[in-house]
């Protein structure tokens, strides 16, 4: 969940800054098109290392769209600053912080001849379908039977231009998907046809979902962009309602999706220091993971948690001399889940940043809806100080932690003998089982290595009786050395926590494939006993959930012929899972990080 893609934080970029500002003349000016020169003069002293408190750094400035930075040096909040330079210099920052090409118009897309539309059907809403995150969509909306999943074919494809991580969480209304993507387009497209209802372009890309409010007066859509803005769109025509910026530190951003439940919001802010204390004289680290409640009807702030309840202070300096401070840490990457019966809200947090360490990392906490106020927290790995630079970096706590957070949205459900029970997967490689009144565990079970790109990852799905769990273990580092890696879909016993049934990906299938790994890290979707789950080998799989066999699949590593005309190419599934209603099958291809194969297609299949 942490981990950006390098070209949201490129290292050429950092070293024309550095060496811009070191070797600039007096009497010099900056040409036209000389970004890092640009930026190293006018905006580098705040937005390097982040010495404002707001202003935002490289990474969140690199997550946005050019029209949306030039947008802001010309009549946004940075139109002072920014009075001295002309539009092509502009320009050419905002080019250079991106690496995309500028253009005044967005996207072009294939828009539906008749842009009319009254939705009222709400058949998929936020992360996983449901308020209580399980995963499992039910018949009345999947309209699949199993006996229809063998004679899945794909009915089109979209593609993002010029992308390569494919995040797209679509939300299903009537028979239309509402989905965000890596560039900051939100997109409204006919399910059966891929052709566009309507686009709303965001100010930084959206990395989650979106969460849907029905009222008397219609449909509100509601999401986040990764720089902490929230945003409520009408549903019909994609306008904007309110925009509202939840950051209060600089180093916030939302990753997750946010929660919706009786007119509040509820927003998870990670912090992205875990990437910025990468750099030797950045004083690591003041952050905090953060929830936030919002009035879903006009955007403003009702409470605000703070996973670190105590304020950063100074403990020493680091090995070139900057000052080191904390605890920080603890970011909550994944979206909450509500439990309306409690009145609680569950999130999952990640490691400290820096020491010393706190009990509230690699944690599970359950905070009262209405207030904020903590309940109980579970803390599954003590002591788990990291940055996303250890272990070399000058900043890397010492010693540095396994980095073991838990990146997916606690599962709420029934067990079969009536008891209810909070299950959720660590990147530990374990599942943890839950009393959700006390937080105590009722059982745990490893399945895997785990580590810092899984164990269990993005998520997991549960129909009652079994509980679901794509396990990675790809990348051998911070796990358990004496457990061997075991990648691949795991069922588990709900009651007990015993191995059902265990389906790895076939190795022949990756080999000599570069960016090709057998292992499974996408989150999985539930339905009518099957299962869906991608994996990292690229392929989309639907498995029988009581034995594992699998009983459909296809090969996602390929160039595609799109419905709106963009390149497209798929590459290895991780992420969301896969969304399912009226027949139709969607799943995302393409994930360019950590060495993965790189893709940018959305896409459709059908059993028609």
């Amino acid at each position: 969940m942490k981990y950006l893609n390098p070209a949201l934080l490129p290292i050429l970029i950092l070293q024309l800054l550095f060496a811009c500002s070191n070797n600039q003349s007096e009497t010099t000016e900056s040409s036209e098109e000389d970004g890092p020169q640009l930026f190293a003069t006018h905006c580098a002293t705040c937005h390097l290392d982040n010495g404002l408190s707001r202003a935002p750094g490289l990474i969140h400035l690199g997550a946005m769209t050019p029209r949306s930075i030039v947008a802001t040096l010309e009549q946004g909040t940075m139109q002072e600053q920014a009075k001295m330079l002309s539009k092509s210099q502009k320009i050419a920052v905002a080019e250079m912080l991106t690496l995309r090409h500028y253009t005044s118009e967005a996207a072009p897309a294939n828009f539906c001849s008749d842009q009319n539309l009254d939705l009222k059907q709400v058949k998929h809403s936020g992360w996983a379908g449901n308020k209580q995150g399980t995963g499992a969509i039910p018949s009345k909306v999947a309209q699949l039977g199993a006996e229809k999943v063998p004679n899945l074919k794909l009915k089109w494809a979209f593609a993002f231009e010029g992308g390569t991580v494919t995040r797209a969480k679509p939300t299903i209304i009537d028979h239309y998907l509402i989905f965000g993507s890596q560039f900051g387009e939100v997109y409204c497209l006919d399910m059966y046809t891929g052709c566009v209802k309507w686009m709303f372009e965001a100010d930084a890309n959206v990395r989650g979902g979106i969460a849907v409010r029905e009222t008397d007066s219609g449909i509100t859509i509601h999401f986040a962009d990764f720089g902490a803005n929230v945003y409520a769109l009408n549903a019909n025509h994609g306008s904007l309602v309110w925009k509202s910026s939840v950051k209060t530190e600089p180093n916030n951003a939302v990753t997750g999706t946010v929660a919706y439940h009786e007119g509040i919001l509820y927003v998870p802010l990670t912090s992205m220091e875990v990437v910025t204390a990468g750099q030797e004289h950045y004083e690591c680290c003041k952050g905090s993971g953060q929830v936030v409640a919002l009035d879903a009807a006009s955007g403003k702030e009702i409470w605000r948690h703070r996973v670190i309840k105590e304020t950063a202070t100074e403990t020493g300096v680091n090995e070139v001399g900057t000052k080191t401070f904390g605890p920080s840490g603890s970011p909550v990457w994944s979206s909450p889940t509500i439990d309306a019966k409690r009145g609680y809200l569950y999130i999952g947090t990640g490691e400290n940043n820096s020491n010393p360490p706190t009990k509230n990392s690699d944690a599970i906490q359950a905070l009262d809806l209405n207030t904020g106020e903590l309940i109980w927290n579970f803390q599954a790995t003590a002591k788990d100080a990291y940055i996303s630079a250890c272990p070399d970096a000058a900043n890397c706590p010492d010693p540095p932690g396994p980095d073991l957070d838990f990146g997916m949205a606690p599962i709420l459900t029934v067990r079969k003998d009536g008891k209810e029970v909070l299950v959720v997967g660590q990147k530990s490689g374990v599942v943890h089982c839950l009393d959700p009144d006390s937080g105590l565990p009722i059982w745990q079970k490893r399945i895997g290595r785990g580590g810092a790109l899984g164990g269990i990852h993005w998520g997991m799905a549960t129909d009652g009786d079994l509980v679901y769990a794509t396990n990675s273990d790809w990348l051998e580092t911070g796990g358990d050395l004496e457990f061997a890696p075991n990648p691949g879909i795991h069922a588990l016993d709900l009651m007990t926590g015993k191995l059902v049934w265990k389906t790895a990906t076939d190795q022949s299938l990756c080999k000599d494939l570069i960016g090709c790994y057998n292992a499974n890290s996408a989150a999985p979707t539930l339905v009518d006993g099957v299962l869906f789950a991608g994996s990292l080998d690229g392929h989309a799989r639907a498995y029988h959930a009581q034995t594992g066999d699998i009983i459909w699949e296809y090969d996602t590593k390929r160039s595609f012929e799109t419905i709106n005309g963009v390149e497209g190419r798929g590459g290895a599934i991780d992420g969301p899972g896969p969304v399912i209603a009226d027949g139709m099958v969607f799943f995302n291809s393409g994930y360019g990080l950590f060495g993965q194969m790189p893709g940018n297609v959305l896409l459709a299949f059908s059993a028609d």
